[in-house]
């Protein structure tokens, strides 16, 4: 597996999977409705997302060394590339999600390539992308595939979950890099706090449940229990156990979103 990942073969970074996974999932979900071409965009997305980890992965490689890179990219465009096109041909309305996904994930390997690979701008800029999914999969289930085929409440459910997983970045940071930093508790739980007043603004404009509402309080929270707690605890929580405490946080918020 070390090896395959050295390689390009599949990314190394463990929660870039459930952050490329459910936001396309969670979008598709919303639209009640089974599609073939939803189908095909998970597909051609699976293998788009393999093809930037293993691009990511030559750009901040030594030329010496990127040959060993080079068969990933080209295997991962090449599987990209089939069923993307005949989703274009499809679904040519799906062009205007560039105007947003192209400038994201163009900054996202730029930073990469400029050594700021764990950046918060980076970071942010990935997820916004794979964010971007959540309302693709949705229009595409439910019409053409064009951005003007997301309903309001889709935008705000799918911007919900994007925004957890921006706030998971100073979050982490703040329990493994910088544990005995007080000040990246204090912005993540300020972070946090931000996010759930844009979730009480959506919800008071009729574009978001009370649920998802009543979960960002809990994920604010947790932002500032869990580091404040790991800071006094003489074995620190392992990367292991935040990683999958995070994915539980996601799946909690996944299902309020979801509830009528």
């Amino acid at each position: 597996m070390r090896k395959l990942a050295r390689d390009g073969w599949i990314s190394d970074q463990h929660g870039a999977w459930t952050m490329m996974a459910f936001p396309p999932l969670l979008g598709w979900a919303l639209s009640f409705t089974f599609s073939w071409t939803v189908v095909l965009m998970l597909v051609a997305w699976a293998m788009a997302f393999q093809m930037f980890s293993a691009v990511c992965l030559w750009v901040k490689t030594p030329a010496k060394r990127r040959a060993r890179i080079a068969p990933a990219v080209i295997t991962y465009a090449v599987l990209a590339a089939l069923p993307g096109a005949t989703l274009l041909a499809l679904r040519p309305q799906l062009l205007w999600w560039a105007i947003a996904f192209g400038p994201l994930a163009s900054s996202a390997i730029y930073l990469v390539w400029k050594g700021r690979e764990r950046s918060l701008g980076a970071r942010a800029a990935s997820i916004l992308a794979g964010n971007i999914m959540g309302p693709v999969a949705f229009s595409l289930a439910v019409a053409d595939g064009s951005p003007a085929a997301v309903s309001i409440h889709a935008w705000a459910t799918c911007a919900a979950f994007g925004l957890h997983y921006i706030g998971t970045v100073p979050l982490v940071r703040s329990m493994i890099r910088g544990r005995k930093d007080p000040r990246w508790a204090i912005g993540s739980t300020l972070l946090h706090a931000a996010f759930t007043l844009c979730a009480v603004v959506a919800w008071w404009f009729g574009a978001l449940a009370i649920w998802p509402v009543l979960m960002w309080a809990c994920l604010t929270a947790r932002a500032w229990v869990m580091p404040t707690l790991n800071r006094t605890r003489a074995r620190p929580f392992s990367p292991k156990l935040i990683g999958f405490s995070e994915l539980g946080w996601s799946l909690l918020l996944i299902a309020s979103l979801l509830i009528p």
